[in-house]
């Protein structure tokens, strides 16, 4: 064997779609080019320097042969700066492609620094603000009165849509402070209506999209995630769109992630978030798509000896302009809707379990006749 590649993720969920299936699709594709394959835990490594040399351990064992491609998924939501990015530093320090690498995992652990990095290249975003102490929100009551209300306010650290709230004045602002939990700090952002209960997700791997879904809120809420009640669909999007999509995940350094997309009136796009730990269970079912199976031809496609493997990137272009193709067929995953532009959360690896099938009367959207051309 000339190739090792890893699969490393958290105990906390490895039972969850999305690690299982990217867990089956390494498995077959390692078997099937004799690639040595490993599943490890986090919990399960230890980290060493002996004799002035980066080591490894894993289960009480030394480790002399270390992987050179490993496919990271940890929940980013709970990942420790002091101990999980230790060890996916260590890891890369010793030669090892991780996908995702530790920066980009941490670009997308609060959705502030997300903005950060993104900020300076000419990507729309709203106008948010943040502060400095740990427990300073309620400065920020007159700092965010310059984003006009109502405004958008959000746990920094926030997912699955939870701890996001649309502060409608500054009395009502004022209230939060004493509701919220002060966990992680809050950013305060520009209310985007014409994109209230609805945005795109788009998943991309290594630079091009793989596909586009729309969510909607079923109740009126500002959230479309579908672990609150909201449902996928199948859509198209615009080149603009995808080019937005690939250019922020490029700006982060993701391999493979989801960009959630809002829109304007006059069929901007704007990001909204991006999640390094993206679920894609929603895509398998709505769009007929395999992601596990491209992350994994991506994943093999990193390796050293490529040679057999370079065929398997064309699967991504034929999977990329496939999904942005409005269906006619009788038999295709469900109904496609052309997007001009669409709301303010984000999809984790959970969160699809309440997912709809993609038949979903869309009559019962109220307003869904914007999306639609």
């Amino acid at each position: 064997m000339c190739n090792r590649l890893w699969f490393i993720t958290d105990r906390r969920i490895v039972e969850e779609y999305p690690q299982q299936e990217i867990l089956r699709a390494l498995q077959t594709r390692c078997s099937d080019e004799d690639i040595e394959f490993k599943r490890v835990l986090m919990d399960e490594i230890v980290i060493t320097i002996e004799q002035g040399l980066l080591g490894l351990r894993v289960n009480g064992e030394s480790v002399s042969s270390y992987p050179q491609v490993a496919v990271v998924r940890v929940p980013t939501p709970w990942i420790q700066s002091d101990s999980d990015i230790t060890v996916l530093r260590h890891l890369e320090k010793m030669g090892c492609r991780l996908m995702n690498r530790p920066q980009a995992v941490l670009n997308c652990v609060n959705k502030f620094w997300t903005f950060q990095e993104l900020a300076g290249h000419g990507v729309p975003l709203p106008d948010t603000f943040s502060y400095g102490g740990h427990e300073n929100f309620a400065k920020m009551i007159d700092e965010a009165e310059a984003l006009e209300f109502p405004l958008v306010v959000k746990n920094t650290r926030g997912h699955r849509g939870k701890a996001v709230f649309l502060a409608r004045d500054k009395p009502h602002l004022s209230d939060l402070t004493h509701l919220i939990r002060h966990d992680a700090p809050y950013l305060f952002q520009q209310y985007v209506q014409e994109s209230h209960g609805r945005d795109v997700r788009v998943i991309v791997v290594g630079g091009r999209v793989v596909g586009t879904m729309l969510r909607c809120a079923t109740d009126g809420r500002m959230q479309s995630n579908c672990s609150l009640g909201g449902v996928g669909m199948m859509c198209s999007l615009s080149e603009q769109g995808k080019q937005l999509a690939v250019q922020a995940s490029n700006i982060l350094g993701m391999d493979v992630c989801g960009i959630d997309l809002l829109t304007k009136s006059d069929g901007s796009f704007m990001v909204c978030e991006a999640n390094a730990n993206v679920g894609f269970i929603a895509f398998d079912r709505v769009c007929g798509l395999d992601v596990a199976g491209v992350i994994g031809d991506y994943a093999l496609s990193l390796l050293p000896c490529r040679g057999l493997l370079t065929r398997r990137m064309s699967l991504l272009s034929v999977v990329s302009s496939t999904s942005s193709e409005v269906s006619e067929e009788a038999d295709a995953p469900g109904p496609i809707l052309p997007v001009d532009g669409l709301s303010n959360t984000s999809l984790d690896s959970n969160e699809e379990q309440q997912l709809q099938q993609a038949s979903f009367n869309i009559n019962n959207i109220n307003q869904l006749n914007l999306l639609v051309e």
